[in-house]
């Protein structure tokens, strides 16, 4: 079988390659940004400086947790591409941090710092957000030809 090549159809294939399909972009971007925000809500007490009250080392226990589920989903799909399951995971771990500061209450709005509730809120915001581009592109994916996915 012959195989002909012109300098046209190596720059296509090129160009091709160079441009990730819905696929490529919830798998490399999307499970980045929430392995990143995963790494975050772990180390974000710490940076944020939250005091050492009972309410803050509660917000701190709850985020380190959510982090941690979420760095276990982000390395599943690094490890292996994952369908709409983890994106469920994660949207509700987003839904979670948004609510958490109104559920668990962590001592009270008085004792809870405020910079601990912002974090949880606006983490939650992203989590949410992150999970909806990911089910958005998946979905995506899936209506293309399998060589458009890629």
């Amino acid at each position: 079988m012959a195989r002909h090549s012109s300098p046209r159809g190596r720059a296509a294939a090129r160009g091709a390659a160079s441009t990730p399909g819905p696929l490529g972009l919830r798998d490399q971007l999307v499970t980045g940004l929430m392995l990143l925000a995963g790494i975050w809500l772990v180390v974000a007490s710490w940076f944020l400086r939250y005091p050492f009250g009972d309410a803050a080392v509660d917000a701190q226990r709850n985020e380190t947790g959510v982090g941690i589920v979420l760095l276990l989903v982000a390395f599943a799909r690094i490890v292996r591409p994952r369908g709409w399951l983890s994106d469920l995971i994660v949207l509700l771990l987003g839904v979670w941090l948004l609510v958490a500061p109104a559920l668990i209450d962590y001592g009270g709005p008085e004792n809870t710092p405020r910079v601990a509730q912002t974090n949880e809120v606006v983490t939650g915001i992203v989590l949410v957000a992150l999970a909806l581009v990911s089910m958005l592109l998946l979905f995506r994916a899936r209506r293309m030809s399998p060589e458009e996915a890629g």
